[in-house]
């Protein structure tokens, strides 16, 4: 299976929280690269900028793409996210760090400028929150169930979907005008899927002193990935109503079939007790150094069910040979895995189940999921996911 080199931009709307000047200052370094693709930054900050042309060019892969590009708009918009503009401002003056600000400056504005004096300080403030900012994708797999052609995405499927999805978020408060962007690769196609919120209606403070309203429709992109190696769909969605939504509006445009895409188990941890610390070999796979086993949870089968949970930093390290005779009874529902992305400065977390995934970045996934087909992770590729012989040990019990 093709690997995939996860330097792709997912979040194009953070583009929009960064004033004019300030951006125009992070994009200088790579104006080369950029002019080289055919986007020319405006010589002018008052000027309006062409966010959706500059968002466009980063979300399709190019392998060339400056890491430090895509990495530090991913930090800018994780750290203005989380902070307080007031925490980021403390944090600038205590490493020495002077800022342009206004009475109009954003946390965007404050995260950027710190980012292009000292990348080092946004990463470490970025990578304390990644903990409770988990990305977490819902797995639907087809029915053909094995590999097919990777269906076409032209602008007229694409408008149908938005048209089709338009109603749904209309009835849920957020608004019509959704936009469904297609950017296919290989044997997958990525859909970025840009949708309204709920309205906001909050106090405005006035430089006059007085009050305001402000209203607005603050907007969000959601992640659906589908792979035609596994025939499966990955959606990345707030909420179960989305997850449905997508599925069932993907499966009837790209597949004629509304139902194409159910529900079910897409994962197996067989190979935690099957192959042992082989499962987590990684040399094969582009983007990823190494991989450790943190924690596993199993069931023991009997009268009463057992779930036991056992963590470490490395478990296979931990166990050394004991590792067999540990996970050899027992169905193993779930899995934590720490993954040393290259060019990172330490592991990030992702988190398996049989029907989902959670991973510390959106592109994670497509390294991630090279990695698990690669190690025999989806369900298709075992028949047995129990050791065979725990539910006979415990039923005599």
């Amino acid at each position: 299976m093709a690997s995939f080199d996860p330097k792709v931009f997912t979040r194009p709307d953070g583009l929009k929280r960064i004033t004019n000047d300030h951006l125009l200052a992070f994009l200088a370094p790579y104006q080369s690269y950029l002019a080289g693709r055919g986007f020319t930054l405006p010589a002018n900050p008052a000027l309006d900028f062409p966010h959706e042309d500059l968002a466009k060019l980063l979300m399709q892969y190019d392998a060339n793409i400056p890491p430090d590009l895509v990495n530090g708009l991913y930090y800018i918009d994780e750290v203005a996210s989380n902070e307080t503009l007031e925490e980021m401002m403390e944090r600038a003056n205590d490493a020495g760090i002077t800022l342009s600000v206004n009475g109009k400056s954003t946390p965007a504005d404050v995260a950027t400028q710190i980012w292009n004096a000292n990348p080092d300080l946004l990463i470490e403030r970025a990578v304390r929150t990644l903990a409770f900012q988990k990305s977490s994708f819902m797995y639907f797999v087809g029915k053909v169930g094995k590999k097919r052609r990777l269906p076409a995405t032209p602008d007229a499927q694409l408008k149908q979907l938005e048209t089709l999805m338009d109603p749904w978020f209309e009835s849920k408060q957020r608004g019509k005008g959704a936009r469904v962007f297609a950017f296919p690769r290989t044997d997958k196609v990525w859909l970025l899927i840009r949708h309204g919120m709920p309205m906001i209606r909050e106090g405005k403070h006035e430089d006059d002193g007085s009050s305001g309203v402000a209203f607005y429709r603050p907007q969000k992109h959601d992640v659906v990935i589908y792979d035609a190696d596994q025939d499966v769909l990955a959606v990345n969605a707030d909420t179960k109503g989305a997850r449905t939504l997508y599925r069932e509006t993907i499966g009837l445009v790209l597949f004629g079939d509304k139902d194409y895409f159910g529900e079910g188990e897409i994962f197996t941890l067989a190979p935690i007790r099957d192959d042992g610390a082989d499962c987590l070999v990684s040399s094969d796979i582009d983007g990823i150094d190494r991989v450790r086993l943190r924690e596993v949870v199993r069931v023991l089968r009997g009268r009463i069910p057992i779930t036991e949970i056992t963590r470490a930093s490395d478990l296979f390290a931990a166990l050394g040979d004991q590792a067999d005779a540990k996970f050899k009874y027992g169905d193993i529902i779930a899995a934590k895995f720490g993954v040393l992305f290259r060019g990172a400065r330490q592991e990030r977390v992702v988190s398996v189940s049989k029907g989902s995934a959670r991973y510390d970045r959106d592109t994670d996934a497509p390294a991630v999921e090279a990695w698990l087909d690669a190690r025999g992770f989806y369900a298709s590729q075992d028949k047995d996911d129990r050791g065979d012989a725990d539910d006979d040990v415990l039923e005599r019990d």
